[in-house]
């Protein structure tokens, strides 16, 4: 074979080797998958798990509906504290109260905790960061260290946006879409938290509380609201006094006190959630038009839970089930794998900035005491995960009465303790997932009771003992439920 042939033939294989690997790298390029991804966190103020088209008899969320089915819905989602100042604080630094130490009337987050929020976190891994709607929290430190795009709101019935009047739940769709628009050309991927007021009442509205736009006025008028659960006025007249004159009963008033008020406001509550419901259907919409919408994962939860008459007391202050539990949905269009499934392992929101973080593919900071979600959302066979938590309230607000509540929840029991006030809970989640039957006394139980509420004190004095330095120097809890009734978890 001469040397010229050779020449040939080796320049033909080099030419098809360049060939093979110009396709092989030409077919990586619209996989998302090697592209770090847009992270999309949708909250909702006081929207609670049940509330969801998917499941509800009566309510309409099409949007959200149609996101838990491409996507990852937990049907055991929850908060460690249910208020949402407190609740959002969590959910930034990834945090429960007693760590964290916000809530209303207490001093902003400290420094260690300000710089761990995940929009930092991410900002400094090369994000752009964003925030849009209620914000109603102290953080400290300088907001563009966390945000390129900031625009806090105050909660009102309508905004001025381009000439336009809209209704604030609008605005918000508008102003998250903008941030979609400008970050075509950013070159870097987003994350962007879009914070709705509604379905939070206006509290100040006492004639008609809830708000949404005017074309959701007929939605649900023609449909009978059902008796709330323990409605009757039998079970309300069982409750220590104490619950009787809390806030949970002053705002009942507002509300559910009459069989007419508790009809218009459920269904004013429910107009309230199916127009955040459009909004989410607004800003997907955009991500569609500019070619985001493949590589954006997307997060929808509640701050809290809600209460709706039951035990005729409104509000979410409590513990019980309709209190903590939040709907919780993640899509990320990239995991196949993901799609149309229900889980229900215990998902926090103390979980979602460690699962934020670990989607931008960065090292979450070591104190977040939540854990990442994505291996459960993998199917993951080998992951070891929680079977109980621990919740707490401790917000005393000087106008009204909020009694200060520490608990456990595991799989089969839940443990209330309003230690200020002398009162314990327990139920069997198992056999009473309504909450009816309160066991404390039953001395078949006491070494369940005995058992969780020693259980909690461990719980309290770990999340004490991770507070910042800063954090530790304010006064501390650690020995209020003991001091209150020295008797408990002895």
């Amino acid at each position: 074979m001469s040397t010229t042939t050779k020449f040939k033939i080796l320049l033909s294989i080099c030419t098809i080797f360049t060939i093979l690997s110009a396709c092989s790298s030409s077919s990586k390029t619209p996989n998302m998958g090697s592209t770090k991804p847009n992270i999309l966190f949708i909250l909702a103020d006081d929207h609670r798990w049940d509330m969801l088209g998917k499941f509800h008899p009566i309510i309409k969320t099409p949007n959200l509906d149609e996101l838990a089915n491409k996507g990852t819905l937990f049907n055991n989602a929850f908060v460690t504290t249910p208020i949402c100042a407190t609740s959002r604080i969590s959910i930034l630094t990834g945090l429960t109260e007693r760590t964290h130490d916000f809530t209303f009337g207490r001093p902003k987050t400290g420094i260690e905790e300000s710089a761990n929020m995940y929009p930092a976190v991410l900002k400094r891994g090369g994000y752009s960061s964003a925030f849009v709607g209620k914000y109603e929290i102290g953080i400290s430190g300088n907001d563009e260290d966390r945000f390129d795009f900031f625009k806090p709101l105050l909660q009102s019935k309508k905004e001025q946006y381009k000439g336009k009047t809209l209704p604030q739940t609008y605005y918000i769709a508008e102003l998250a879409k903008e941030f979609i628009e400008q970050s075509k050309t950013a070159g870097k991927p987003w994350t962007m938290s879009v914070n709705f007021w509604n379905p939070h009442a206006h509290d100040n509205d006492l004639q008609d509380q809830y708000h949404y736009p005017e074309e959701f006025e007929s939605m649900y008028a023609d449909v009978t609201i059902p008796p709330a659960k323990f409605s009757d006025d039998a079970t309300f007249q069982e409750l220590p006094e104490f619950l009787k004159r809390s806030i949970g009963r002053e705002r009942w008033k507002w509300r559910y006190d009459t069989p007419e008020k508790y009809q218009r406001m459920v269904k004013r509550y429910y107009r309230a959630i199916s127009a955040v419901d459009k909004a989410v259907g607004m800003i997907y919409q955009k991500l569609e038009e500019t070619g985001m919408a493949d590589n954006t994962v997307i997060i929808y939860m509640g701050d809290n839970g809600y209460n709706l008459n039951e035990r005729q007391l409104a509000g979410k202050w409590f513990g019980w089930e309709e209190d903590l539990r939040i709907p919780l949905i993640i899509y990320d269009p990239r995991n196949k794998a993901a799609q149309n499934q229900q889980l229900d392992s215990i998902a926090l929101n103390i979980d979602i900035a460690s699962t934020i973080v670990d989607l931008a593919g960065l090292d979450a900071p070591a104190n977040y005491q939540g854990e990442s979600l994505l291996p459960l959302l993998s199917g993951s066979t080998d992951v070891k995960w929680r079977d109980e938590f621990f919740f707490e309230h401790m917000y005393q607000p000087k106008r009204s009465f909020i009694p200060p509540t520490v608990g456990l929840r595991t799989e089969k029991w839940k443990y209330i303790d309003f230690y200020k006030n002398g009162f314990q809970q327990l139920y069997d989640l198992e056999n009473d997932p309504e909450e009816k039957f309160n066991l404390i006394e039953s001395k078949q139980h006491q070494g369940v009771v005995k058992g969780l509420s020693q259980k909690v004190d461990q719980y309290i004095q770990t999340y004490e003992q991770q507070r910042s330095k800063e954090v530790k120097q304010r006064d501390s809890f650690i020995n209020l439920r003991h001091q209150a009734n020295p008797k408990y978890g002895q």
